[in-house]
């Protein structure tokens, strides 16, 4: 097999015919799908919990034609069920490795959504105010001009702090962080680049930050919080931080389209170095599966992994002097005027797309994750959930359905 020199055949051929659906070893337990329900669902081909999968699968086909990604993870859940899950393409393409729904892949951004929820777990338990001065619990973090930098604003990008910039290259790729607190230096003496609550500024710094004051107000690593507060609970096996130091089964290789200096779009993939992006632990270093992201996606579609008042927290914009937010607490919130509404959260790394999508009027979570920076890759079409986007167009193919957030 010379995977090189017939690349855009080979995985466009391989797309259908490869990867496990619904294998009964990657449904947990507490999806309550039974071997009999598979088989039937399996059997019928098209049609699961009113979902067309053939319809998704014809999505995921038409996306791949055009952006000819390496491998790629989709997963829906729909009526309180897992009820679609399948790996695509190639995890190494050295080894031939082929994606299957337990890979493990990079989600880039898409951690903010867990650093959010962590943060809202801590509030409702009294231990963190969200609009207290950050200082509080990070002493060292200087004083800033204008209104305090508070949680509450780092959470929705309105604290006027940038996002990572130049320093972002081979010196800060070979260095690990094991505490959150140890990445602040990186931009704490720089000047904000807006005033505080003037406006809407996204800032993965301003992440970290929270995630040193989340650190603070557990009394424990952030790290073991998270775990502790959301992905213990969630039942998010398949999900931890990365640490590309360290042998992790069923990773998979990244790879681009995209020359990694010049951005130069490329005729064939080249491999993405393993980069360490700890010094973004709390915006962007955790590793998961697609299965897991639409468990992670189920938690907001409702009250109940989150009580009532953090849940209005979530989906309530958090106003500025430019108007409101676009994200609360490490979610995007749209259509809250009426439906569709949309809960999303994606995110990009050198070779990783990730995103989720939570259609509560449909009772709908989609997940997809690729490793791969594909062809025309920056339209951000596999992260959208528009409706021209691979998140929406997989939606689409869902009936109506609605299912209950649970703890």
């Amino acid at each position: 097999m010379v995977v090189k020199r017939r690349w855009g055949g080979l995985v466009v051929a391989s797309w259908l015919a490869e990867g496990n659906v619904l294998a009964a070893s990657h449904v947990q337990e507490d999806d309550r799908m039974t071997i009999p329900v598979l088989l039937l669902l399996i059997a019928q081909g098209s049609l699961a919990q009113g979902c067309d999968t053939a319809r998704i699968r014809q999505v995921i086909a038409q996306l791949q034609a055009r952006q000819q990604n390496v491998g790629v993870q989709v997963a829906v859940r729909a009526g309180g069920r897992l009820v679609y899950s399948r790996g695509f393409g190639f995890a190494d393409l050295e080894d031939s490795a082929r994606v299957t729904p337990r890979t493990i892949l990079g989600i880039a951004s898409v951690t903010k959504a867990v650093t959010g929820l962590a943060l809202l777990e801590l509030w409702e338990r009294g231990r963190l105010d969200l609009d207290a001065p950050v200082q509080r619990y990070v002493p060292t973090f200087p004083v800033k001009p204008g209104l305090p930098i508070t949680p509450r604003l780092l959470a929705a990008h309105l604290a006027g702090l940038r996002h990572w910039g130049s320093e972002r290259g081979p010196v800060l790729y070979a260095r690990h962080f094991d505490d959150v607190k140890d990445v602040l230096p990186l931009f704490q003496d720089d000047t904000l680049v807006a005033a505080v609550g003037s406006g809407y500024h996204y800032s993965s710094p301003g992440y970290n930050l929270l995630g040193a004051a989340i650190e603070a107000a557990a009394g424990m690593s952030y790290q073991q919080w998270v775990t502790e507060s959301v992905l213990r609970p969630l039942g998010l096996g398949a999900t931890g931080f990365d640490d590309v130091r360290a042998v992790l089964p069923l990773r998979a290789r990244r790879y681009s389209f995209y020359d990694l200096t010049t951005f130069a779009e490329l005729t064939q993939p080249v491999r993405v170095p393993e980069w360490d992006y700890s010094h973004n632990m709390a915006g962007g270093n955790l590793n998961s599966t697609a299965e897991d992201l639409v468990r992670l996606g189920a938690a907001v579609l409702a009250p109940g992994f989150l009580a009532d008042s953090a849940y209005r927290l979530l989906t309530t914009p958090v106003p500025s002097a430019s108007g409101p937010s676009p994200m609360a607490f490490g979610w995007f919130i749209s259509g809250l005027a009426g439906p569709p509404r949309r809960i999303t959260i994606s995110g990009s790394n050198a070779g990783v797309q990730a995103g989720i999508a939570v259609f509560p009027d449909q009772g709908v979570v989609v997940a997809a994750i690729t490793n791969t920076w594909g062809k025309g890759s920056r339209s951000g079409e596999f992260v959208s959930a528009a409706p021209d986007g691979l998140l929406g167009r997989m939606a689409a193919a869902c009936g109506e359905r609605r299912e209950r957030g649970s703890r």
